[in-house]
């Protein structure tokens, strides 16, 4: 009867024990971080708004929750969802049609946009590897302008243009992920989001 019972006990043991790695190694199926971005709009987009105007940078913040494959942070793709708020803002000559005034003053220009992106991993099980994607959303921008000018008689005349609308918002990031024993990540992503930015964030997986 005591065979019998380490026979059974030794089978059950070995399998235990074969299990018991497997159990460890968890799989990361989510992650929430944040992202700090320098941000610029380029001209082409301000054309559409102003025919003349200077030059806007400034910064951007998002918050990102991520959603990975069957094989966790090893998947080729991956999702990310974000919301993001940015603000920039210039000083110069601008006017909103050819043959308006020429002002000098400054302008800015927010953002809140929220984007789905899906993200391709090249070599995902690598410690190091770099990322590409592709995403849509929406977001709503608001313009706000103000300058002045002297008319003829040496008056200074002080104007204002203020907007506010819905945009659809495009998203093509490109970047390089640094996984640290797969509970955090920390990337280092350019791209163009309505705007062209660069920047970091941090990433922790659950």
């Amino acid at each position: 009867m005591k065979r019998t019972k380490a026979g059974l006990l030794l089978p059950l043991l070995i399998l235990c024990a074969a299990a018991l790695p497997a159990a460890s190694e968890k799989i990361f199926r989510y992650g929430a971080g944040v992202r700090v971005s320098s941000f610029g709009i380029p001209n082409a987009l301000l054309d559409m708004a102003f025919f003349e105007h200077p030059n806007l940078s400034g910064t951007a913040m998002s918050f990102e929750v991520h959603s990975y494959g069957d094989k966790g942070l090893r998947s080729v793709f991956s999702g990310v969802y974000c919301l993001e708020y940015s603000h920039i803002s210039g000083e110069g000559y601008y006017r909103r049609n050819q043959y308006d005034n020429r002002l000098f003053g400054s302008g800015e220009v927010t953002q809140v946009n929220f984007t789905a992106t899906i993200l391709m991993h090249v070599f995902p099980s690598a410690i190091i590897h770099p990322y590409i994607g592709g995403g849509i959303g929406i977001g709503r921008m608001s313009i706000w302008a103000e300058g002045s000018y002297q008319d003829e008689l040496g008056t200074t005349i002080r104007e204002s243009y203020q907007n506010k609308a819905f945009v659809p918002v495009g998203h093509i990031p490109v970047g390089v992920i640094g996984n640290i024993h797969d509970k955090f990540l920390i990337r280092a992503e350019a791209g163009f989001k309505n705007g062209f930015y660069f920047g970091g964030s941090v990433v922790i997986n659950f």
